[in-house]
């Protein structure tokens, strides 16, 4: 089979090399317009994972069509059964049910699957993510995909050597307003870029402690002092400004506020006897970290989960023409904008630079989570896989992205020193060309 990992591959390329499946591109709209082979061609996904989230992205699995599940694995027999029944209960054959501990070994060798889709805890994603790989089989995981170097090298190099993508399943770069800044800044709207601001920013003490102050894995995750979560804020960002075609993150430095906020909630909501109070966490309440790109554009990224606050994206991207906020949702356009120095809504701007995938998937997306992202995300999981290509999301991508997490908790035990991106691309990402609209 035609290796798709090589510098710069993209659909396009694909499609003038291959004899198989008779696939052409549609210049008028988003992805690909597929042959009557590639449209009954079923695309046959094993699920590793279905506590809350994986259910969820079942559930959008079996709205698109021509996906099929043959296999569930998950530790809890119950999550497993009930997996089997929804995949019954639209019309599928029960899907073969694991529940050992490294079942998911043994499900990577498996013939009759083309991928595998994790949602277990974090530390499981670059092992389920390797095994996948190394079986030949596409692999797209929840967020993060690795917390340390080698992790991340491991996952590059089984990608490569494998001709099989890793996409990082990040919603958040579907989201229509995120997908409509794509456009714009692809067609220049915002002149030469400067700087851009995220934030992964709700208050997420709830979902730290379970029944009685049980630390579950976001309080867990305190223990470190760093940016934990980092890919839903600078996952956006770093398709608007090109990361790893033809631009890259070069340094970051981070530092992290003091940690009150969990012994605050801990203390309110189970008492000030209670081991969740009474506990020193080592994270700060509030990370803040800055980014250096190779073409000189800064970027401020937060952590904020653990204060009362309303949630906030931020997603601003500044220029030497203009402004968009997503916090505001508005936007400025020097020459352009009616007023001048004044904010204007963003409507007609959205409907003007809608995204392709929004226009034609949008009222189905909306119905799915985060935005309308979770369909859309993984529809193109899915048409990647029909088509034997590259997911917009690579390896490169998803790599880079996750190790943020261990960037920022190198900088921050060094009083802010920088630290470097390593180059998972090789050099690589000087070569290769920005996304289209329609490929990312």
């Amino acid at each position: 089979m035609t290796k798709i990992l090589n510098s710069g591959f993209n659909r396009r390329d694909f499609i003038k090399t291959s004899t198989g499946a008779g696939l052409y591109v549609a210049a008028s709209g988003y992805g690909s317009t597929f042959s009557d082979y590639a449209l009954q061609r079923p695309v046959r996904i094993g699920f590793v994972g279905v506590g809350g989230r994986g259910m969820g992205i079942l559930k959008v699995a079996l709205t698109i069509e021509g996906v099929e599940i043959p296999v569930i694995c998950d530790i809890v027999e119950e999550r497993v059964a009930r997996a089997q029944n929804l995949v019954q209960d639209a019309g599928q054959p029960k899907p073969k049910g694991y529940t050992g501990p490294e079942d998911y070994k043994k499900i990577a060798e498996l013939n009759n699957l083309d991928a595998i889709y994790t949602a277990t805890p974090i530390e499981l994603h670059t092992p389920i993510m390797l095994a996948a790989l190394r079986g030949g089989k596409y692999g797209g995981t929840e967020m993060p995909a690795c917390t340390e170097y080698d992790q991340a090298w491991e996952l590059v190099e089984a990608s490569e050597k494998a001709g099989k993508p890793c996409m990082l399943m990040e919603n958040y770069v579907y989201m229509r307003n995120v997908k409509m800044v794509l456009v714009m800044a692809q067609l220049g709207m915002f002149g030469a870029l400067t700087h851009c601001e995220c934030g992964y920013q709700h208050d997420a003490r709830y979902a730290g402690f379970g029944p009685g102050g049980k630390l579950l894995w976001r309080a867990l995750g305190g223990q470190t002092n760093n940016n934990p979560y980092p890919t839903h804020a600078i996952g956006p960002i770093a398709q608007w400004l090109n990361i790893n075609r033809g631009n890259r993150f070069e340094y970051l430095v981070s530092m992290s506020s003091r940690a009150v906020g969990q012994n605050y909630y801990a203390n309110k909501k189970f008492g000030p006897d209670n081991p969740a109070a009474k506990m020193k966490y080592a994270a700060g309440d509030v990370n803040t970290s800055l980014i250096q790109t190779h073409d000189g554009i800064t970027i401020t990224l937060y952590y904020d989960t653990k204060n009362p606050r309303p949630q906030d994206w931020i997603y601003r991207i500044q220029g030497t023409k203009g402004i968009y906020s997503g916090t505001l949702n508005k936007i400025y356009l020097e020459d352009i904008s009616p007023k001048p120095d004044q904010w204007e809504p963003i409507d007609k701007y959205q409907e003007k630079y809608e995204h392709p995938l929004w226009k034609k998937y949008g009222l189905v997306a909306e119905s799915s989570g985060h935005g309308g992202g979770d369909y859309l995300c993984f529809r193109d999981f899915v048409q990647a896989i029909r088509n034997q290509v590259q997911t917009p999301i690579d390896v490169y991508d998803t790599v880079t992205w996750s190790i943020i997490t261990k960037l920022t908790e190198e900088s921050v035990a060094n009083k802010s020193r920088p630290v470097d991106f390593p180059d998972y691309t090789r050099g690589k990402w000087q070569t290769r060309k920005p996304a289209t609209i329609d490929e990312i």
